[in-house]
């Protein structure tokens, strides 16, 4: 099976998913096991145990990768397509999820989260770390609006979303609370945060076809399924994904 004839209405469908940056995790946690990848598909128990592999290794290098994966197995054949990388564990909900702007920001440290509204006091670098020896990222301008959605734990850097991503990380000196804002109670608990992804899937298997969208993250322990999936529209399924 070829995917490559819907590969831009896939990515396009995907995209739109995407816009919604509060995606949430189900039931606070993981929900799938981490080699039951096509649990969120209505043809899952037709899959073999060499399926459900190839399957597997698809998965996570689409995972790792961000590229659509196809993989094929004794009975079936099915493909990957991630969207962008994302944060959960940061907002007052540890389920909302926040989009990166670059899969190259580092979330190693444990972080003070969910701080609110900053307005920046100059014209700040924007680092893919919690230090001047990371590199600038970009750079925002004085009086620009962000929302800080950590502040690591011990050092002085914040860790902020603007435009609706998380663009980097800025020195605190470098902002105020946003007028208006400053009597809010400001600071939630210390939590590390957890890497996640959206996902298509499709899978064909004698002959049915199946399709839905679900997420992943990643606590450290390995990518597993996280949101409850989504069926996709039949229609979806029986057009543009067949190519029709």
């Amino acid at each position: 099976m070829q995917f490559s004839g819907v590969k831009a209405v896939t990515l396009a469908f995907l995209s739109a998913i995407l816009l919604n940056a509060c995606s949430t995790l189900s039931g606070g946690g993981f929900d799938g096991g981490s080699g039951d990848f096509a649990a969120g598909s209505r043809l899952s128990y037709n899959l073999s145990g060499g399926d459900r592999s190839a399957l597997a290794d698809a998965f996570l290098s689409a995972m790792e990768t961000g590229a659509e994966t196809p993989w094929r197995g004794r009975n079936a054949n099915g493909a990957v397509t991630p969207g962008d990388y994302s944060l959960s564990n940061l907002k007052a909900d540890p389920r909302e999820r926040l989009i990166l702007a670059r899969s190259d920001i580092d979330i190693a440290r444990r972080m003070e989260t969910d701080l609110g509204l900053y307005a920046l006091t100059s014209n700040s670098n924007v680092r893919t770390g919690p230090g001047t020896t990371y590199k600038i990222a970009t750079m925002l301008p004085s009086g620009a609006g962000v929302e800080v959605v950590g502040r690591v734990v011990g050092a002085p850097w914040m860790l902020v979303s603007h435009e609706g991503r998380i663009a980097g990380y800025i020195h605190e000196n470098l902002m105020i609370k946003a007028p208006g804002t400053e009597l809010e109670l400001a600071g939630g608990p210390h939590r590390r945060p957890i890497l996640c992804r959206e996902f298509i899937q499709r899978v064909e298997v004698y002959g049915e076809v199946d399709a839905w969208t679900g997420g992943a993250c990643n606590d450290g322990a390995g990518w597993r399924l996280a949101a409850e999936p989504e069926p996709l529209a039949e229609d979806y399924v029986d057009d543009e994904l067949m190519g029709l």
